[in-house]
């Protein structure tokens, strides 16, 4: 015995077909956009964070500072550069001479951290200021809580102008 298919059965049937037809694919989400750059920028390192208190030398790095380092040596490394001017300060605590000394000493052995990972020489300056440019002043302060309060004078500036 045969049954002849009903107008409901049809729809069903025609039903069931199409929701096992293959569909198109969802479009793709558009990609996030790429954050534009800033040609210029300053970069602030803390020079107790990269060398010991009154040294300049590399080998006193600390882990932190090292990081830092090899951070803005990749952003440097993305992109072209027209300059980048690495600019030492100190505390207020001892000479002026020895200061400017310290800071020129670390200005420099940051150039040479950055030039040594990828940075052309030719495009990297380095100074020292010593201690003329505080943002730290510490009025009243003694000692060890002196020396601390001052510890954000102590600090390595890259000054970065990329050249795109």
């Amino acid at each position: 015995m045969r049954f002849a298919p009903t107008a409901a059965a049809a729809a069903l049937s025609t039903l069931l077909l199409a929701a096992c037809a293959s569909q198109a694919p969802a479009p793709e989400p558009a990609p996030e956009p790429v954050p534009h750059l800033p040609s210029t920028f300053l970069e602030r390192l803390s020079a107790d964070g990269l060398f010991a208190f009154g040294r300049a030398s590399i080998d006193d790095f600390s882990a932190d500072g090292r990081a830092a380092l090899d951070d803005l040596a990749v952003r440097l490394a993305s992109r072209p550069l027209e300059i980048v001017h690495v600019i030492g300060h100190s505390d207020r605590i001892g000479n002026d001479r020895a200061n400017v000394r310290l800071s020129e000493q670390r200005a420099n052995a940051v150039r040479e951290y950055l030039v040594e990972h990828g940075v052309p020489a030719d495009r990297i300056t380095a100074v020292g200021r010593g201690s003329v440019e505080p943002v730290a002043e510490c009025e009243g302060e003694r000692g060890d809580a002196l020396r601390d309060c001052l510890a954000p004078n102590r600090r390595v500036e890259v000054r970065v102008q990329f050249a795109d």
